[in-house]
């Protein structure tokens, strides 16, 4: 596929009132890798296309996890430093992608915003809301954007999921999402050294299951419900597996409730197999989705229809080449900011209400300040 063609589906990506479309290849976004613990970081230089983005520089303080990588086609002859501060003073950056841990990503927007450079994140956007309140301030005050990049956001049956749950939608008003996240665990699916060192560790994750896949259904349902909030969050975690998960939980179940609609969001790491899907059921039909693409409609007495999604998304790295030359938060997409704190909000609430067994008005988590 053509960098203009990519340029083009990441510019439609972002619906009405998005980005114009550019009439010419712009040339690549030169990119700062900001640590490469986090298991994501190969999927992304195995997608890389360096007609969108140039590696510029590797941030990456632990020998072992930069041995790990330097080998890797697309690091060759990149630089790689020990200290951010010096990273992120390379000439000429566009961008940084944090592939650290998730508590990290506070650090890196603090040594980013100062420079006006961009920061996309892995998801969650942070391990607590406070963190996630000083990152938007860091934006605000300098201009940059905070990112957050999920999976999910680039699966076309969600975006068609979007298209259905609209006000006027052939479901009618949405009474009932179920939002299923997870694998079998990271000890099962053996994830790296270094990815597990940190994923179990509350401190530097936020929590186990509820923060590493709970964040997915508060992210698609703010999505789709155009950032709103819920009113009310409540929350119940497990420790299924004691031996392997002794200082998080791995299995949590989020209840968000809005004025005319209720969403439950399962993140766990005991599921049989890996899934993100949801199911979405309003007073006339309702989708399920099976995968990326494939989703069941069925509106009044007709038998569920089989459709396959035709959407353009999930052309992430031109999508954030084009977020970033656009300068501005893309507020009705999945990773913008506007959404993301909004579900750190939910993640605050939902650890709090799982440790102090209420539910959580989500007026008590303070909204940033304008």
């Amino acid at each position: 596929m053509t960098r203009r063609l990519l340029c083009l589906l990441a510019c439609l990506a972002f619906g009405p009132g998005g980005f114009a479309a550019e009439t010419a290849a712009p040339p690549p976004l030169p990119v700062l890798l900001a640590g490469l613990a986090h298991g994501h970081a190969g999927g992304f230089l195995r997608q890389h296309d360096p007609e969108i983005l140039r590696i510029a520089g590797v941030w990456e303080p632990d020998d072992t996890v930069w041995a790990k990588y330097a080998k890797q086609p697309h690091l060759q002859g990149v630089p790689r430093h020990k200290h951010l501060a010096a990273a992120v003073a390379m000439p000429g950056l566009g961008a940084v992608w944090a592939f650290s841990d998730t508590r990290t990503h506070l650090e890196v927007v603090r040594a980013a915003a100062p420079r006006g450079l961009h920061v996309i994140v892995e998801k969650p956007l942070a391990v607590s809301w406070a963190d996630a309140a000083e990152m938007a301030a860091l934006a605000r005050r300098h201009g940059t954007l905070v990112l957050t990049n999920y999976e999910t956001s680039w699966y076309p049956s969600f975006d068609d999921v979007h298209r259905l749950v609209a006000p006027g939608g052939p479901l009618g008003p949405i009474r009932q999402i179920y939002a299923h996240a997870g694998h079998e665990g990271p000890v099962k699916i053996r994830v790296g050294p270094e990815f597990l060192a940190w994923l179990r560790d509350p401190v530097r994750a936020g929590g186990g299951a509820l923060f590493d896949f709970g964040c997915y259904g508060a992210n698609l349902a703010t999505w789709w419900f155009g950032n709103r909030a819920p009113v009310a969050v409540s929350a119940h975690t497990s420790r299924f597996d004691a031996v392997n998960y002794p200082d998080c939980d791995d299995h949590a179940v989020i209840q968000l409730v809005y004025p005319e609609m209720q969403v439950t969001v399962i993140g766990s790491w005991h599921w049989p197999f890996a899934r993100k899907d949801v199911a979405v059921y309003g007073e006339s039909g309702s989708v399920v989705t099976v995968n990326d693409r494939a989703y069941s409609l069925r509106t009044g007495r007709k038998p569920a229809e089989a459709l396959e999604a035709k959407s353009p998304r999930r052309q992430p790295h031109a999508w954030l080449a084009a977020a970033v030359r656009a300068g501005r938060d893309p507020v009705e997409d999945p990773s913008s900011l506007a959404n993301n704190l909004i579900v750190m909000r939910i993640l605050e609430a939902a650890r709090r209400s799982a440790a102090e067994g209420r539910t959580i008005p989500l007026a008590e988590i303070a909204p940033a300040a304008p």
